[in-house]
């Protein structure tokens, strides 16, 4: 049965009408037709991420290199196999201890990837970034420069664990110098969190805004 592209339309608007209606009746409580789009939206999901992994991953990697019997690709392919069996094996309590070898393969590469992002992708660039001169030769930018120099430094202060002040109780704690620094770094914090957290709460409006949209023009388009 192929659907008319304005069959189609219709079916996938009165689907995501359903689902919207389904999602938000979860404002008056837990209830089964809320229950009902969760369950169908992470079974399309995995079965969506199914389909990836057999078509994009396992097919042309394992089966396709395989199957053209060339000794260099099943080698290559059979690493990787090799450790999937091995993963396997975590199924079983009494062979479980060889599917740590694949555990740890994985935990080692995840973590060098991770690493080596957060190295190259963030931390270098942000550094470089802010590595301003206050006396720029192009006008107009010192306040900008400044402002993201005395940020970087404050907030890298606020995050020092060394006391060598006192109190007036006699407590260790900051001197009034740094205390001073780690309050400014304190205030640039509280300023980035707010924006990011008015950022999140203007996007959900944006996305809740285009959804209501959407419903009201698919309403609209079933009136004669």
């Amino acid at each position: 049965m192929t659907l008319s592209p304005a069959q189609a339309e219709f079916l996938s608007g009165l689907l995501g009408f359903l689902f919207t209606v389904a999602l938000f009746s979860y404002l008056l409580g837990d209830n089964p037709l809320y229950r009902l789009a969760l369950h169908t939206f992470i079974g399309v999901s995995a079965g969506y991420a199914g389909v990836v992994i057999i078509y994009q991953v396992l097919r042309p990697r394992m089966i396709v290199p395989l199957a053209n019997g060339d000794p260099n690709a099943a080698l290559l392919v059979g690493v990787p196999l090799i450790l999937v069996i091995f993963l396997v094996f975590k199924l079983s309590p009494r062979t479980a201890p060889l599917g740590n070898i694949s555990i740890a393969y994985m935990v080692g590469v995840g973590s060098a990837v991770a690493v080596g992002g957060a190295l190259m992708g963030t931390l270098l660039p942000q550094i470089q970034a802010t590595w301003l001169s206050v006396f720029p030769d192009t006008r107009g930018i010192f306040i900008n420069n400044l402002i993201v120099i005395v940020g970087t430094v404050t907030t890298l202060l606020t995050f020092q664990f060394w006391l060598r002040g006192q109190t007036a109780r006699g407590d260790a704690g900051r001197g009034s110098v740094m205390q001073l620094l780690a309050t400014i770094g304190q205030g640039f914090l509280v300023i980035t969190l707010g924006v990011i957290y008015g950022g999140m709460i203007l996007s959900g409006i944006a996305v809740f805004g285009e959804r209501l949209a959407t419903l009201a023009g698919f309403v609209t388009g079933l009136m004669p």
